[in-house]
């Protein structure tokens, strides 16, 4: 059974007087869908590269829009991505990134939805991750190991590529092919929303030949 929000029309009623009609408000429907996205980041040029990913969090997450079609609700949202991380340099501080207003939308369908009925949504957040270069010292940190020089190959690769005291001077553009395993400046971020919608429609409900109850029940 649908919710119902009952409202009275025209003059006020009084208790044990003829009724006239009243309005319901209904629910047409109610669905959940996710939504997937995942995020390429790269690292500004002022700042510098990663040595490691300490944590990325999504925050300010807001539905800015719901409309309303036939047979779908289309909601449109924000949200904004942080992250802090360690930076490549001798002293190590730490520093963050942050996308603002990151603009997402969803199509859910409902069936029975048309074009000027009322509509709400919500959104939540049920997962964050981060992916890094598998060659980087990011993605050692996360996983606990560095594929290229902690299999056995070290040998095939520059000595440098395999040495932890680097200077991130390497990383400028002349000489990122020759350090990419340290010169980290991008990863990609996976989000997983769970956006509810509803739509609601006002109904008119006729109590002719009956009156209000003169003593409220509840």
């Amino acid at each position: 059974m649908a919710d119902k929000d009952i409202r009275a029309t025209g003059d006020p009623c009084t208790l044990g007087v003829q009724a006239g009609p009243i309005i319901v408000r209904q629910i047409i429907g109610e669905k959940e869908k996710q939504k997937v996205l995942d995020i390429h980041v790269v690292v500004p040029e002022r700042k510098p590269s990663i040595e490691q990913i300490v944590d990325v969090f999504i925050k300010d997450v807001d539905v800015n829009c719901v409309d309303v079609i036939t047979d779908k609700v289309i909601v449109r949202g924000e949200f904004e991505i942080k992250t802090i991380y360690v930076a490549s340099l001798p002293d190590q501080p730490v520093h963050a990134i942050e996308i603002r207003h990151y603009k997402w939308t969803q199509d859910i369908d409902l069936p029975g939805a048309r074009r000027g009925m009322d509509a709400e949504a919500s959104v939540l957040v049920e997962f964050v991750d981060y992916d890094v270069d598998e060659h980087s010292h990011a993605y050692r940190h996360k996983y606990g190991k560095y594929d290229d020089c902690d299999d056995g190959h070290s040998h095939h690769h520059h000595h440098d590529d395999c040495d932890d005291d680097y200077d991130d001077d390497d990383c400028d553009d002349d000489h990122k092919h020759h350090h990419h395993q340290h010169c980290n400046r991008e990863f990609d971020v996976s989000v997983v929303l769970k956006i509810t919608a509803k739509v609601m429609a006002d109904r008119e409900v006729q109590l002719a030949g009956s009156t209000l109850p003169t003593t409220p029940k509840g």
